[in-house]
């Protein structure tokens, strides 16, 4: 390739030669110079064509062949910048769509977890029926113990549960997320620590000496990335813990939130860790090598046999459910994610139909370039590899210009992701991303690029040599054709973008049962060594909200274990005194609430009979308790609660608790219907966690800060935390709704738009490919809105075609998206024919433009167009 000039040099010297050595030859047999040198030529045949035989020994023709085109293709483009700027601009939408996707789903879904052989973790669950993923339920610590004692599947297994601490030893106390893990996590997970040693056995212990590991981020933050710092004393609650370790950086397991570990057993008092009614923890395993999920699962379900005959009162452990780590993490993801990827898919779809809709309109018009090329020999695969080559240089074009569209897109889909979307690996453009964006633009040159090569290959010569060449019926009826399934594609996009619409503000407008206007929150929990009593626990709540109710601003103020919509709830199971005790493995379970007796009040949830809870309610008066309107009319559907008693199976007094009233259902998710609930009496029932709700006559966000600054009076070093509006709690609950109708929205507007502009060339350039035809219309009579008519009809066939086809696939592709969907059905009528109108009306505003500028055409310059 680096000597090719001079060896073509060397090479016409040689040829050169020999035909003078034979011409002198001829001359001495006695002809003249010029029959000697004619002689010579006749003998050593076609120059030509010997040069290039002798340079495809030599060289690689294929490739010169294709820098060839190349170059010619450049060249090509560069005179006709409006062909290829639409062309590279359709690409690059759907492109970098696709890349920006992929991104995501290759970082959640296809990309190893990072950590040590990561296919070989798993999660163990507890669920009430074998391998139902849909009962499955947290572990309760006496089935971890036998799990981790009886299993032959795993190499290593652990558990984990989710504390709260508050960080003292500073200005400002810090709540922070805590990991109570089994000893070895970091070993199971295949990491070590960045400074120190992770929990060994003799830490995970009750009594032992109370050791802590700092994430990454908090030694950073809090300590300032001291290397000292192992050895040293922080203070969680009011108990001194030494530090051990630090954590990897960018670890995020098994939370994103949690700032620091502590060993499991320290956490949980001996005889808690053998109960196997409670269920709390989270567990992870390691299989062993050469052990699959089945034979796990196979093993664990055997164990969970053993544990419900041996604990036949609790019955606990039914069944066992053994899922992969990645597959587990992901899972509440992975059918929107997919159904974004089909999505984008439909928009590169429909670019490509576009390019390939231009393509066909340009191989027309270099329908005399072509037929040059067939008259001098060129073959039908010498035609079809230069229009080829010109697809994929276009489609690289547009991969280039789509990786800055991903970019975006990226950015995009990033800040507003909801919480949910998992961050075990980096969302970025890498190796992987690259490759697949290569492939794609390989895949969509030759996808766009082979129908108009294969026609352009096939060109009637004396038809490409006339003065006025058009396209065939069939080319015709193909472009039509693209035109007709980029329709059709638009319409599926933009009907689940609709449907995603209409569930959205279904959601929004869903009754939650409960006023969120006006109301700020912060919770705060009550370490249990500094208020042993329940007295002091009652007192300090008592305390907070005397001193907040008498706040300037404030109209009123309660207390509560779980808001709605937090995703924190427990239940337990009871029964109703006077009527058959239910068994163990078929109770009754309601959600428990502890709430102060302002709470409905602030949060406007109706009193529906009887009482609410009252001032007297507390310790040493009757029990009482208010039901929700659900659990009251499941259990008693013809009479009323009022004066029933149950039976409650929490903590260690089993006195039965009187109904004393019932209150209307409050959902404890925007998408699911209201829950039964039981509500007590957080002075009868003291809890240590509790949710402070103020309602105030103004801005509730500025409370926050009064909130803090009174709790701090009453104990310097108890933080509030997770301090937010109830507003901003619902606007955080609908994240991931939004996220999803956001995408889809803004992937079915590019569909849309790159839908009306392929419409709108297609016709453009028919009404190009008629001015002739129009002009010969207009001097034989015809009217303005009659060439009018006769475009857009056309049109609007294509539409009506495109249109019907839309619709009978989305009636077929919308269900798949029905997970994603709320209150809304997937063949919504009322959505689909609004997304038909609304394409129909997008495609004849496409054709009237071309229509109107046929109808200014002027009879005599068209019939002398050519």
């Amino acid at each position: 390739m680096w000597r090719r000039k001079r060896m073509l040099q060397d090479l016409d010297q040689e040829i050169r030669d020999h035909i003078e050595t034979a011409t002198q030859e001829n001359i001495d047999r006695g002809m003249s110079p010029e029959e000697a040198r004619y002689a010579a030529l006749r003998k050593f045949g076609n120059v030509t064509r010997i040069k290039e035989d002798t340079r495809e020994v030599w060289s690689w023709v294929w490739c010169e062949h294709l820098l060839q085109d190349i170059r010619f293709g450049i060249r090509v483009f560069a005179k006709s910048p409006g062909f290829t700027a639409a062309a590279v601009f359709s690409l690059a939408l759907g492109i970098g769509a696709n890349t920006a996707i992929f991104s995501v789903v290759d970082a959640l879904l296809l990309r190893p977890l990072p950590y040590a052989e990561s296919d070989r973790l798993v999660t163990v669950s507890e669920c009430s029926r074998p391998y139902d993923q849909s009962s499955k339920n947290e572990v309760a610590p006496g089935n971890f113990l036998d799990w981790r004692a009886r299993n032959h599947v795993f190499e290593q297994i652990g558990a984990v549960e989710l504390p709260g601490y508050s960080l003292t030893g500073s200005d400002r106390p810090e709540r922070v997320l805590g990991a109570a893990t089994s000893a070895g996590m970091l070993k199971l997970l295949g990491l070590r620590p960045a400074l120190g040693r992770e929990f060994e056995a003799y830490d995970d212990k009750n009594g032992a000496a109370p050791v802590v590991m700092l994430t990454h981020a908090l030694w950073k933050r809090r300590y300032g990335s001291e290397p000292q710092i192992v050895g040293k004393t922080i203070q969680l609650d009011t108990r001194p813990y030494t530090v051990v370790g630090v954590l990897p950086e960018a670890l995020t397991f098994p939370e994103p939130n949690v700032q620091l570990w502590v060993p499991l057993e320290q956490t949980i008092a001996p005889p808690e860790m053998h109960w196997h009614a409670s269920h709390y923890l989270d567990v992870y395993a390691r299989l062993k090598p050469g052990v699959s999920l089945a034979q796990a699962s196979e093993d664990m379900s055997r164990i969970a046999a053993q544990i419900k005959r041996e604990q036949t009162e609790s019955n606990s452990g039914a069944a066992v459910l053994v899922l992969s780590l990645q597959d587990d993490l992901s899972g509440a993801i992975r059918p929107a994610l997919l159904t974004l990827l089909v999505a984008v898919g439909f928009v590169l779809l429909i670019a490509c139909v576009n390019v390939a809709n231009l393509l066909l309109a340009r191989a027309t018009s270099r329908g005399k370039e072509l037929a040059t090329r067939i008259a001098l020999g060129a073959g039908k695969a010498r035609l079809m590899r230069q229009m080829l080559t010109e697809s994929i240089l276009l489609s690289f074009a547009g991969g280039c210009a789509g990786l800055l569209v991903a970019s975006w897109t990226r950015r995009l889909l990033l800040a507003f992701r909801p919480e949910s979307l998992p961050q075990f690996n980096v969302i970025e453009t890498d190796g992987r991303v690259l490759l697949f964006t290569l492939a794609v633009c390989v895949g969509t040159g030759l996808l766009f690029g082979l129908l108009p090569a294969l026609r352009s290959s096939t060109i009637n010569l004396n038809h490409a040599a006339s003065r006025s060449s058009t396209p065939g019926k069939s080319t015709q009826h193909l472009r039509d054709l693209f035109v007709a399934a980029e329709i059709a594609i638009s319409l599926v996009l933009l009907a689940g973008a609709g449907l995603t619409i209409r569930s959205f503000l279904h959601l929004r407008a869903t009754d939650l049962g409960f006023r969120s206007d006006h109301t700020a929150t912060a919770r705060i929990s009550i370490p249990n060594d500094k208020y042993s009593k329940d007295e002091q626990v009652i007192a300090f709540y008592d305390q907070l909200l005397e001193r907040i109710r008498g706040t300037a601003g404030v109209e009123s103020a309660a207390m509560v274990s779980f808001l709605p919509l937090t995703g924190h709830n427990f239940d337990n199971s009871f029964d109703v005194v006077g009527r058959p005790p239910h068994p163990p493995d078929n109770r009754d379970y309601a959600l428990v609430r502890f709430v102060d007796p302002q709470y409905f009040r602030v949060l406007g949830i109706p009193l529906l009979s009887g009482r609410g809870i009252g001032e007297h309610d507390r310790l040493g008066s009757r029990r009482s308790i208010v039901l929700s309107e659900s659990m009251a009319k499941r259990h008693w559907p013809n009479t009323s609660p009022i004066g029933e008693h149950l039976m409650v199976y929490m903590g260690e007094d089993q006195a039965p608790w009187e109904v004393v009233g019932t209150v209307g259902d409050v959902r404890t998710s925007i998408a699911e219907e209201p829950q039964p609930t039981m509500y007590f009496p957080y002075a009868q029932f003291p809890y240590r966690f509790m949710v402070l709700t103020v309602r105030t006559h103004g801005d509730p966000q500025s409370m926050i800060e009064t909130i803090r600054n009174t709790v701090a009076i009453l104990d310097a070093d108890q933080p509030i935390y997770q301090t937010r509006t109830l507003a901003n709690l619902i606007d955080t609950n609908l994240v991931p709704w939004r996220f999803s109708m956001m995408l889809l929205c803004m992937f079915a507007a590019m569909a849309l738009l790159l839908a009306a502009a392929g419409i709108y060339g297609v016709m453009a350039y028919l009404v190009t490919e008629r001015t002739h035809e129009v002009g010969i219309r207009m001097a034989l009579g015809a009217q303005p809105h009659d060439v009018l008519r006769l475009v857009v009809g056309q049109g609007a066939k294509l539409a009506l075609i495109g249109v019907i086809s839309g619709l009978l696939a989305s009636l077929a592709l919308t269900r798949l998206m029905s997970n994603l969907l709320f209150d809304v059905s997937t063949t919504d009528p009322l959505t689909l024919s609004v997304v038909a109108l609304v394409i129909a009306f997008v495609v004849l505003a496409a054709c009237y433009i071309p229509a109107r500028r046929a109808t200014r055409v002027d009879p005599m310059i068209a019939l002398r167009y050519e």
